[in-house]
């Protein structure tokens, strides 16, 4: 789940909340070769900062391998 703040400045506060049973990795993408990594374990949150043009990439851990769950533009949440 991904809920999105009007900030002040050039970018959106966003808070994504794992509600899966497993870890995910998230990686915010966006800006000049940025990129954000962090590790979200199950029902805990990631709040962050990005512009609208930002990408949110969720990782979900099965087993030993890693799944793409999705790819969310930032500017259509």
């Amino acid at each position: 789940m991904l809920t999105m703040y009007l900030n002040s400045s050039n970018e959106i506060s966003y808070k994504y909340i794992n509600q899966t049973q497993q870890i995910q990795i998230v990686r915010l993408l966006g800006g000049a070769n940025e990129c954000i990594e962090r590790a979200i374990f199950p029902d805990n949150d990631f709040d962050f900062n990005a512009p609208p043009d930002a990408y949110l990439e969720i990782h979900t851990y099965l087993s030993v391998t890693s799944v793409l769950s999705d790819r969310i533009p930032c500017q259509l949440l």
